[in-house]
């Protein structure tokens, strides 16, 4: 194998690892993050309920005569990852709650597949995995109806500074926090852009000052117009010959 080939194969090799492609697989499940002891919210009626905080949020999915639910994230360009996720359970209908272990978990290079405890089986699977910055975004992984509650003084009422897909939501606001719920969700995925109420306020004190600054320009931009007036009056750029009285026309011979 000449060098021309290697460097090509290394090339080659690198690309794909950097693409999440890699011949070494997408690794082993986390079991420690999945064992970890995280509360949620068991009794809600929607289909999903996303509780957003500051730093990570908490997922309960309702799952009816299934075997397992595969969790994956979306990036811009449409590329598909496994999602990172931690203390994954699953409650059954008469309220049991049980930890599901690395062993209930398979890792592909683009989704996790969660087996529940049992076949055909129904009730609640939820995990909870980090996030940051004021957005969020996620695969709508069951139909139905969401329940989406945003971080706290999150607020969504004016569109140029927030944006929510899909929309046809209602908006409630309860101790300092919005909640979002679609009665059925039928896009792939949920899209949200927050703005929180300082940024508001400091939205409108630009806004006031550009206004501010737009006037005084204008008053100054006026004030000039008006010297530059005053002193061509003053030299006599301003003196109009249009009607002066004798005006006999050019002098003879030019008639």
């Amino acid at each position: 194998m000449n060098r021309r080939r290697l460097l090509g194969l290394v090339a080659l090799a690198a690309l794909v690892a950097l693409s999440g492609c890699s011949v070494l697989g997408p690794g082993e499940p986390d079991a420690e993050a999945l064992g970890k002891d995280v509360t949620y919210n068991w009794s809600t009626d929607a289909n999903a309920t996303i509780d957003i905080n500051d730093t990570r949020y908490e997922a309960v999915y309702r799952v009816e005569n299934r075997s397992s639910i595969e969790l994956y994230d979306r990036d811009a360009l449409g590329t598909e990852s496994p999602l990172d996720i931690e203390g994954l359970k699953f409650q059954f209908e008469n309220g049991t709650v049980r930890n599901l272990t690395a062993d209930d978990v398979e890792l592909s290079r683009k989704r996790m597949t969660v087996s529940f405890p049992a076949e055909n089986v129904s009730g609640r699977v939820a995990f909870s995995s980090p996030r940051n910055g004021k957005s969020f975004a996620l695969p709508t992984f069951v139909s139905g109806s969401y329940e989406v509650t945003l971080p706290k003084d999150a607020r969504v009422g004016v569109p140029i500074l927030a944006q929510v897909s899909p929309g046809g939501y209602d908006a409630t606001l309860r101790n300092d926090r919005v909640t979002l719920t679609w009665s059925d969700v039928d896009r792939r995925a949920l899209s949200i852009r927050w703005y929180l109420e300082r940024d508001l306020w400091l939205f409108g004190g630009l806004v006031v000052l550009a206004l501010l600054l737009g006037g005084g320009g204008a008053i100054y931009y006026l004030r000039q117009i008006r010297e530059l007036e005053q002193r061509r009056e003053e030299v006599g750029l301003d003196v109009d010959t249009g009607d002066d009285v004798g005006d006999d026309g050019p002098p003879p011979g030019m008639r």
